[in-house]
């Protein structure tokens, strides 16, 4: 592993970007940043939920982009951290938004004018209707996002070791496909070497996952109970 470099790529995951939002309210160069990598990071959740609701991939990615423009353009309004993570709050934006959506096309259809409402009027998504309803593919989409990201950082890492790195990997989510004495045997190392390997495998993991869960929540406290949603969501099959 590049030791080097890790307190710089941990600090690539800023564990704040959504408190810097919240008190931001979205202005500012720091803040619009910090909610541009936010809206990164949820793409794929987003375009997964519009695909659920019957569009092609090319629809979804179309109003996937229209409404990350419209968040980042518009800011988040005035929301409550109090009342929940930035999965929440854009799941409940995005409905918002699709609905706006469609008052506007059928205004357009009865040859009505339309007008504009913010996404976020009171900053409150939580009386959205619906806002809790269809959540689990969602937060699954979310929970692979965030895993893949760790991943690629963890990848990242191992430059020069990517034979190490592709042989150890599997011990990340299983016991892998072969005993560690094959692993060793492999990687011309001895079995508590890799052993050591893989602990310390998994403890970056958890670190970099937890950076980048760390970076959707206004509490750290609210951490270690996203980290087990995220655990309960992808082993639900």
């Amino acid at each position: 592993m590049v030791g080097g470099n890790s307190m710089e790529m941990d600090s690539k995951f800023h564990p704040t970007h959504w408190t810097l939002v919240v008190s931001a309210s979205g202005k500012g160069a720091e803040a619009k940043g910090a909610l541009s990598d936010l809206c990164e990071v949820y793409y794929r959740p987003v375009v997964g939920f519009l695909r659920r609701e019957g569009r092609d991939e090319d629809e979804a990615r179309e109003v996937a982009h229209a409404f990350f423009e419209s968040v980042l353009q518009g800011g988040v309004g005035s929301p409550d951290p109090e009342r929940g993570r930035f999965r929440n709050y854009l799941l409940g934006a995005l409905k918002n938004f699709l609905s706006k959506r469609r008052d506007a096309s059928l205004a357009l259809k009865r040859g009505g004018e339309i007008e504009h409402v913010s996404l976020a009027a009171d900053g409150d998504f939580s009386s959205v209707p619906g806002v809790h309803d269809d959540t689990l593919a969602f937060d699954r989409e979310w929970a692979m996002t965030l895993i893949g990201r760790a991943l690629s950082i963890l990848e990242l890492e191992h430059e020069g070791k990517e034979h190490q790195f592709a042989i150890l990997k599997p011990w990340l989510d299983t016991a892998g496909s072969h005993s560690q004495a094959d692993a060793a045997r492999e990687l011309g190392m001895s079995e508590s070497a890799v052993k050591v390997a893989i602990h310390r495998l998994r403890a970056r993991f958890r670190l970099f996952l937890r950076a980048e869960v760390a970076a959707t929540v206004a509490d750290p406290a609210d951490v270690a109970d996203e980290l087990r949603h995220l655990v309960e969501i992808t082993s639900k099959g």
